[in-house]
């Protein structure tokens, strides 16, 4: 098998020419057939000749041109016979028939076959077309035969001149160097006639730029011995790029998102930094107490001072979770314990509860559950929801302010709740409640609960809500487990 390559239309000009060349052979073969009628009286030679002009003139003419043409024909045929009185001869009548109806039909088969071949052509021009708007080409392959078959725009993803032969060597010299692998491993499955092939790996051109590729192949079973592939190969570098750039924003939004919640919980965090530093301040002036005395009880001191340690290690650990939370960097994922994460955000916002009057309830699961999660990101979201929280109980009594956090495991998921006991949420706002700019609040921008979504399926989780007028409002989040634990689970 080989190339094959498609027709560059053809001028205006180009047109004009052909007509010319084809109208001056038809006028040749013409005359040709009334020197050969008159001189030689061959009926059989006039009657190929005839039959000649007819597929020529399908060949370069339109549609009512070659009608024409035949017509034109049979005229000259008829007029012949008529002139020179065939029809007197019995013979020469029966040769005349059979001119008559082997014209006719080879007109009719050439009309079938000009018909097709215009639909096949303007077939062709729309496909093309439409792969160069869709940058998608086609591709076929025999791997027992080493042979391919590609299209324009696939020899053109691929940066190589349309009309040079493809091969499978010239398409892993395209591969980058760690995808390699990727595209020995699809031939490798051609090779043993995998009902379905599909991969996506990087292009890298002579020039160093970096293309992404997304490739789809069946099996097309031939009739005798063989098994070809015919699929499509997509450039998915654009949307590669925009995805990409698209992530990036919504990190940079998260940060700004993050550092925004920190701000709301300056008292809080105030708080958490200054009980460390108080309980230093009180161990210091006891330390120094118990050495002013005439009698100096080392051992009082020795306490007072692994109190002052302990109490800064502690002020050091909040300190570290704030600047964890405030650094802009790219997610991160590792191995971590659900129930840590959770319990070191709660960490944050204890002091933010009492101050709001909100009693906390954290039922955690005694098994623990490992996911690999960005541990930044993932508070971020149980930073968000539980401030939302306190504040969608502003109107409830304070008695009766309770916030539920629980967590637990089910069917290979681990599985967040935080539920509270404010209004709820009206109906119509469930279904746009993580729609971007969509808000409940006066004050609010809308992109809080946007980005948590955004961050969970970042994290191949889910995460949704459920409301009854009145009865508060319960959210919900689910991760999938480290693999080991899934088949544990």
């Amino acid at each position: 098998m080989t190339t094959l390559p498609l027709k560059k239309p053809l001028l205006r000009k180009d047109y004009l020419e052909t007509d010319t060349m084809a109208f001056l052979a038809a006028l040749l073969v013409a005359a040709f057939v009334v020197i050969i009628k008159f001189f030689t009286h061959l009926s059989v030679a006039t009657t190929v000749l005839y039959i000649t002009l007819v597929l020529m003139s399908a060949n370069v003419f339109s549609i009512r041109m070659v009608v024409a043409v035949a017509l034109s024909c049979l005229t000259v045929l008829t007029v012949i016979f008529i002139v020179e009185r065939d029809y007197q001869s019995t013979e020469a009548i029966g040769a005349y028939v059979r001119c008559i109806v082997s014209l006719s039909a080879i007109t009719f088969l050439a009309l079938r076959s000009k018909r097709l071949a215009d639909t096949l052509r303007r077939n062709e021009a729309y496909m093309v077309g439409a792969q160069r708007l869709s940058q998608v080409g086609s591709v076929g392959f025999r791997v027992d035969h080493s042979t391919m078959v590609w299209s324009e725009e696939a020899a053109r993803i691929f940066e190589y001149p349309p009309h040079e032969t493809p091969t499978m060597l010239k398409i892993l010299a395209r591969c980058h160097p760690d995808d390699r692998h990727l595209a020995e491993a699809v031939f490798e499955q051609a090779s043993r006639h995998q009902p379905r092939l599909e991969v996506e790996h990087r292009l890298r051109m002579p020039d160093g730029r970096i293309k992404h590729i997304h490739l789809i192949a069946n099996p097309l079973p031939l009739q005798h011995d063989g098994f070809e592939y015919v699929g499509a190969v997509m450039d998915v570098t654009a949307s590669k790029e925009a995805e990409a750039a698209l992530f990036q924003s919504q990190s940079q939004l998260a940060h700004v998102t993050r550092v925004t919640s920190l701000g709301e919980l300056a008292a809080s965090i105030a708080h958490e930094v200054n009980q460390p530093l108080a309980a230093i301040r009180s161990s210091g002036e006891a330390c120094r107490r118990w050495l002013d005395r005439s009698e100096p009880d080392l051992g009082e001191v020795r306490m007072s001072l692994d109190r002052m340690i302990a109490s800064s290690a502690r002020a050091s650990t909040v300190i570290q979770r704030i600047r964890t939370l405030s650094r802009n960097c790219d997610p991160e994922r590792r191995t971590e314990s659900f129930n840590d994460i959770v319990s070191d955000t709660i960490g944050l916002v204890q002091y933010e509860l009492s101050r709001s009057h909100v009693k906390l309830r954290m039922e955690l699961d005694a098994v623990p559950a490992y996911i690999s999660a960005d541990r930044v990101q993932l508070q971020q979201v149980i930073l968000n929801l539980i401030i939302n929280a306190c504040q969608a109980m502003t109107e409830v009594d304070p008695r009766e302010r309770l916030l539920k956090v629980r967590t637990w495991v089910h069917g290979g998921e681990a599985m967040l709740e935080i539920r509270d006991c404010g209004e709820g949420i009206a109906e119509d706002a469930l279904a746009s409640l993580f729609t971007p700019f969509f808000t409940t609040k006066a004050d609010g921008l809308g992109m809080g609960l946007s980005i948590c979504r955004s961050i969970v399926e970042f994290h191949e989780g889910r995460i949704w809500a459920t409301s009854s007028q009145g009865d508060g409002a319960v959210f919900c989040i689910a991760l999938p487990l480290m693999l080991h634990q899934t088949v544990a689970a």
